[in-house]
């Protein structure tokens, strides 16, 4: 049985006041020392470990030292203009994953680590040569970026095939799945029973959802829905979100309220829906400035994706004050009945 704290833990732990550091230096000369740093600790951490035995606690603060360490850098180097909303994805896609699948087994009450594999080390690799080329302001910086991304494909597929053979991968690809469904079944909607017409009010469900702006400033989006009655048929919903968009300028918000008319039934796999609303749109320096806040008219398209008997999938375009901003979303839905 591995003992709960290694010798090794100690160098995988600098990496968490290293992270902390980061953003407060404006030098480059620093931020390249710090960069330098952390990836010494990486390096020795693994040798130790491999020498003197793995631990519990090693086997959990490695892979979060690492990601947290990557997520700040590059938030903060984005921040200051080095990289683009999508090109930040790009770059932390590995992450973003194999985050989503370990909280998954911790769900499950099972947390493991992903095992290490080729894929993996390369997208380590291209993240540390794009970070230093931002820090650098490097003109490969952006294509870097990008070409992380695009290893961080082949190795989600690689953990993907990986999967289908080795019982700790499958268990914590499927706990990706689960972990965001975990949430969703703890909300218990209204029963199927109930009345399917007439004008209700109330909040029968609510969703997240996360995106991009297309337009203007091309801002990440994050927001959360709330489904708060119907009128004359159960598939015209109404509903209402807030959203703040980040990166690129100042942080923007939007507070909407739309209704959306559904073309199938509860039960379907595939509810296409589409609708319309006014949202309410101001930003941090809104003070300064005396058409903010604004009032948009939105129009929605999108589909709502079955996955489990509590919530869905959603996949969702905003064409936002009269078509001139654009918006594309990914989110989870609770689902009326059960």
């Amino acid at each position: 049985m591995k003992r709960w704290l290694g010798p090794a833990d100690v160098l995988t732990a600098l990496r968490l006041p290293l992270a902390a550091v980061f953003p407060l230096l404006e030098h480059a000369g620093w931020r390249l020392a710090v960069v330098g740093a952390a990836a010494v600790t990486d390096v020795v951490d693994g040798a130790i470990a491999r020498r003197t035995g793995g631990s519990r606690v090693g086997a959990v603060l490695d892979p979060v030292a690492d990601k947290l360490f990557m997520l700040v850098a590059f938030l903060t180097v984005a921040r200051e203009g080095a990289l683009s909303p999508v090109e930040v994805v790009a770059v932390l896609l590995r992450d973003l994953v194999a985050a989503a699948a370990f909280l998954g087994t911790v769900v499950l009450g099972r947390p493991i680590a992903l095992p290490a594999r080729a894929g993996g080390k390369a997208v380590t690799v291209a993240q540390a040569l794009a970070l230093v080329a931002c820090i650098a302001g490097s003109p490969l910086a952006r294509p870097l970026a990008w070409a992380t991304g695009a290893v961080a494909l082949y190795a989600i597929w690689d953990y993907g095939r990986a999967a289908t053979r080795t019982p700790a991968v499958r268990l914590a690809w499927l706990s990706l799945l689960l972990a965001t469904a975990a949430p969703a079944q703890e909300f218990q909607p209204p029963a199927a029973g109930g009345p399917r017409s007439g004008t209700r009010l109330g909040l029968f469900g609510f969703g997240v959802r996360g995106g991009l702006e297309l337009s203007h400033q091309s801002q990440m989006v994050f927001g959360a829905t709330l489904d708060v009655g119907q009128l004359w048929t159960d598939r015209f919903r109404l509903r209402a979100s807030g959203e703040l968009g980040v990166f690129n300028g100042p942080n923007t918000f939007v507070a909407s309220g739309e209704a959306l008319y559904r073309f199938a039934e509860d039960a379907s796999t595939v509810i296409p829906y589409v609708g319309a609303g006014f949202g309410m749109a101001g930003r941090d320096d809104c003070s300064s400035d005396p058409d903010c806040p604004d009032l948009w008219v939105n129009v929605v398209v999108g589909a709502e994706l079955h996955f489990r008997s509590t919530y869905s999938w959603l996949l969702e375009y905003h064409a936002m004050d009269l078509f001139d901003r654009h918006r594309l979303y990914v989110g989870l839905t609770t689902r009326r009945g059960n």
